[in-house]
């Protein structure tokens, strides 16, 4: 799978850690506490996380590079599509499951923490159900000719197997929040190796599609999930009742974050939908693959990011505003430096490394790369302020500054996509991620230009 640096994403494992040694009180509660780092076991835990992130990311681009490679543009079209469709629930359950728990979890000991995981757990294969059902609704509609052809498949495989998926990342998110970085490490390099392996067999015999990408896919991380739900049976108890009362709790904390989490991916993710409709999969293929050259660096950025979004909240809670406002504001250039040197190779030979990657058959969309890579750019640049403004608890104003990306992607962005094609998917987001970066930062210096009330614990 293509993996897509998102403003959004969850908790980091060093965020988690640092949630890990708080005081942990006796009895179930729920109330704020102070954060503070081990830099040492910090840098120990971020090495991991790295190792694991990249782990993670290989396995998603050399999935994607076996698919475009051994089938057909529109078929690596499809399996792009249905890649957004991962994205989405992913990100959805993330908000809604995963952020509460690696917030919460770390606060409770003994039975109740494995109540809570229990409950969490049920909430997961809740929300697999449902969102099943949606896409067994939406194969359905695919077998009477709604949306691309060749739809069909790839829905019913992702109604079989999404669940699966689904749960690999809750697996993931739930050893991120109890430190256990290096059994997610195994566990997602026993899915990387197992899918990889998966698929160059059926590249082999030439019987690989879309669809048995997805299935071999599901397969995998069904075996690796089912592995660790039989190994951690004692630290979860499932109690119904428990389970609708943190609920609740959960969704108090992650609505804002689920908001924003929602819009900001429907505004990224329905390019190569927009693509699909008006110019074929093997248009919504070649996107794929210039997004895919550009998604190599993730690696390092995620792990990057990873290490920022706890960081920024830990300077909030030491200097206050003012101190936030000078950190973020040094970072963000610090980043725009080695992102500046990945864009400018983008630039000059961007579609070289397509046709390396991807084949011959993709090349000619250096300009897509070129455009995607500036995108990048600003990503990386602007990540740093959507985070501070979760941290000084302003998530409501992070959503409401991703209407502006909704609103060009279903205007300037249709018109651009129906008439340039991927060219013009490529501009919709870099336009669309310019005016939101505009009105993030915008946002975040006027309510830091002075100190206000600050906030500041004692290091």
């Amino acid at each position: 799978m293509i993996t897509v640096s998102n403003e959004s994403s969850a908790v980091s494992a060093i965020e988690a850690q640092a949630i890990q040694e708080a005081p942990k009180p006796a009895r179930r509660s729920f109330l704020p506490f102070r954060v503070n780092f081990s830099s040492e076991r910090a840098l120990n835990q971020g090495f991991l996380s790295l190792a694991d992130q990249a782990v993670a990311s290989v396995t998603n681009f050399a999935t994607g590079v076996i698919i475009a490679r051994a089938s057909s543009k529109e078929e690596f079209g499809l399996y792009m599509l249905g890649f957004t469709l991962i994205l989405l629930v992913t990100d959805l359950q993330t908000s809604l499951i995963a952020t509460p728990y690696m917030v919460y979890a770390p606060r409770l000991q003994g039975r109740a923490h494995a109540q809570y995981t229990g409950s969490t757990l049920i909430h997961q294969v809740v929300f697999s159900l449902l969102a099943t059902l949606v896409v067994i609704g939406a194969a359905c509609a695919a077998r009477f000719g709604v949306g691309p052809h060749g739809l069909e498949p790839v829905l019913w495989a992702l109604a079989g197997v999404g669940s699966l998926i689904m749960l690999r990342e809750f697996v993931r998110r739930i050893c991120f929040a109890s430190l256990k970085l290096r059994t997610v490490f195994i566990f997602d390099a026993f899915i990387g190796v197992g899918q990889i392996c998966g698929l160059l067999v059926l590249a082999h015999f030439k019987l690989l599609s879309a669809s048995r990408a997805y299935w071999v896919i599901g397969a995998t991380c069904g075996l690796a999930v089912l592995c660790w739900l039989w190994l951690n049976r004692h630290h979860y108890h499932l109690r119904i009742d428990e389970s609708v009362l943190d609920l609740k709790r959960n969704l108090i904390f992650g609505k804002w974050v689920f908001a924003s989490g929602l819009l900001w991916t429907a505004s990224t993710n329905l390019y190569p939908w927009l693509l699909a409709f008006f110019h074929g999969a093997a248009a919504a293929g070649v996107f794929a693959a210039c997004l895919g050259v550009v998604s190599a660096s993730n690696p390092a950025l995620l792990g990057i990011q990873n290490f920022l979004g706890p960081k920024i909240a830990h300077v909030y809670a030491i200097r206050g505003r003012i101190g936030l406002r000078k950190f973020v504001l040094k970072i963000s250039g610090s980043m725009a430096i080695p992102v500046s040197l990945l864009t400018l190779i983008m630039i000059f030979w961007g579609d070289r490394f397509i046709g390396l990657l991807y084949g011959s058959r993709y090349t000619g969309n250096g300009r897509v790369v070129a455009i995607l890579a500036c995108n990048l750019l600003l990503s990386a640049v602007v990540f740093s302020y959507s985070r501070a403004l979760f941290a000084i608890e302003r998530a409501d104003l992070d959503f409401a500054l991703n209407f502006a990306a909704i609103f060009i992607m279903l205007t300037l962005g249709l018109w651009l996509v129906k008439i340039h094609g991927p060219f013009g998917a490529a501009l919709g987001l870099i336009i669309a991620g310019g005016v939101t970066s505009i009105l993030r930062v915008g946002a975040f210096l006027k309510l830091t230009s002075s100190a206000g009330t600050e906030v500041g614990v004692e290091s």
